[in-house]
C-alpha cells in the first residue's frame, strides 16, 4: 500500500502547500490533492520530490522508512567475493609493470637471497604469479583470503601453472599460526576492510624480526582523477562531489577509509616499523587503437570498471537509493549515475576507436621489523 509522505516532508521543512507548490509550478489545490490521496503526481515529479527533500523515492512513497538505517559497504566480506574472481583477474591486467617491480625488489627492498612471502588478502594469488619470477630462487609462497571461492581459483591457478606455493582459508584478523615471514604483503585490501590499522598491525605481527612489510593502496582521490576519455570532458569525468560525501560516510559509519593509502607510513610507524618509505606504482594506462593488444585491454578496463552495460531504470533507482544512505544527496547519486551511463553509452558508440588514460595512483608503503 502506498503511503505518500509528502506532507510530512513539507511541513518538516515549514513550507506552505503554496510554497512547495510554486516550486513545482502545480497550484497548492494539486499539492493538497497529492497530499490526500485524490490524485498521484506524474510519476517523473517523484525523482523532483526525492532530491528536493533528500529522500529515495522509495522513502518518498512510504515503502521504506525516512530515517533509514545505514546499510553497510559489504565490500569487506567474503560473500562479496564470492563471484570476483573475473573481476579481480581484469583489474590486474593494468596493474603494474613488472620492470617497476623488479627495481623495487632488487634496488629498494634489497631481497638478494631467497624469502618466504604472506600475502593477506591474496585473491586468486595474482600478487604471487608477479612476485614469485623475480624473487630469488627458492622462495616461497603463502597466501590467505576468507574468500573460498577465491582460493580455489588460486590453487586452480597454480596447479595449473606448476608453480608450488600454499594457500590458506582464513580471515587474516582470525589467523592463528606461529610462522614468521620474511615479507609480509598486501595489495588493495585495506581500502576494502572496516578496520584497515587493525589489519596492517595483523599482517605486521606475521613478520619475522628484521622482515619487510610491505602495502599496496590506491587513495580513492588520486583513483577518480585518474581517467581521461578522448571525447568526453575531462572535467566532467573527475568530479565527484558526491563521492567524497559517501567516502566520509563509510569512514565515520563503518571506518571504512577510502584515504587509507596516505596513512599507512603512520599506522606502520605506530607498529613499530623501521625506516619506513614510500613511492608510487608507475603505471599509467594508456590505449589506443593502433595498439597490438589493444581490444583485449580495452575489455579489461571496461569490465573492471562495470562499463560494459547501461543500467536500467530500476538500476539506477536501486544504486541512487544506496547512494542516498551513503550520504550523497538525490541530485549528486543522479548526476554520478548520469555520469557512469554516460561513460558506457560513449565506449559502446566508440568501441574499437576510443583512446583512453587511467592511473590509480597506488602507493607503495613499506617498514622494516
Amino acid at each position: 500500500m502506498i503511503n505518500f509522505r509528502l506532507a510530512e516532508l513539507r511541513k518538516k521543512r515549514n513550507m506552505t502547500q503554496q510554497e512547495l507548490g510554486d516550486l513545482l509550478h502545480v497550484s497548492y489545490q494539486t499539492i493538497s490533492k497529492w497530499e490526500n490521496g485524490v490524485i498521484s503526481p506524474d510519476i517523473s515529479v517523484l525523482p523532483e520530490l526525492g532530491a528536493y527533500f533528500g529522500v529515495s523515492v522509495d522513502a518518498l512513497l512510504g515503502l521504506v522508512p525516512l530515517e533509514q538505517e545505514y546499510v553497510p559497504s559489504d565490500s569487506g566480506t567474503a560473500a562479496y567475493w564470492a563471484n570476483r574472481v573475473e573481476y579481480l583477474k581484469r583489474t590486474r591486467k593494468t596493474m603494474w609493470n613488472d620492470d617497476y617491480i623488479a627495481f623495487l625488489i632488487r634496488d629498494v627492498w634489497k631481497l638478494h637471497t631467497p624469502v618466504t612471502v604472506l600475502d593477506c588478502g591474496c585473491g586468486y594469488g595474482a600478487l604471487g604469479l608477479l612476485l614469485l619470477p623475480l624473487l630469488p630462487a627458492g622462495s616461497s609462497y603463502v597466501g590467505v583470503d576468507f574468500s573460498p571461492t577465491m582460493i580455489q581459483a588460486a590453487k586452480n591457478m597454480y596447479r595449473d601453472l606448476n608453480i608450488e606455493a600454499t594457500f590458506l582459508l582464513s580471515d587474516m584478523l582470525e589467523l592463528h599460526t606461529r610462522e614468521r615471514y620474511d615479507v609480509v604483503v598486501s595489495q588493495a585490501v585495506l581500502r576494502h576492510v572496516d578496520n584497515g590499522e587493525l589489519f596492517l598491525r595483523k599482517m605486521a605481527g606475521f613478520v619475522k624480526k628484521g622482515g619487510l612489510l610491505v602495502s599496496m593502496e590506491c587513495n580513492r582521490e588520486f583513483e577518480a582523477d585518474g581517467l581521461y576519455i578522448q571525447g568526453i570532458d575531462y572535467a566532467r569525468l573527475c568530479r565527484h562531489d558526491g563521492l567524497n560525501k559517501l567516502w566520509q560516510t563509510e569512514l565515520e559509519k563503518q571506518n571504512r577509509d577510502y584515504s587509507i593509502a596516505m596513512k599507512i607510513p603512520h599506522y606502520m610507524q605506530a607498529a613499530g616499523l623501521k625506516n619506513i618509505s614510500c613511492r608510487m606504482n608507475d603505471r599509467v594506462t594508456f590505449l589506443e587503437p593502433t595498439q597490438p593488444d589493444y581490444r583485449e585491454l580495452l575489455e579489461s578496463v571496461i569490465k573492471a570498471d562495470h562499463w560494459n552495460d547501461e543500467k536500467s531504470d530500476q538500476e539506477i533507482e536501486e544504486n541512487i537509493t544506496y547512494f542516498m544512505n551513503h550520504g550523497m544527496s538525490r541530485k549528486e547519486a543522479e548526476d554520478y549515475c548520469r555520469q557512469q551511463n554516460g561513460i558506457v553509452k560513449y565506449l559502446k558508440q566508440k568501441r574499437g576507436e576510443v583512446s583512453l588514460t587511467k592511473t590509480s595512483g597506488i602507493m607503495i608503503s613499506y617498514g622494516w621489523k
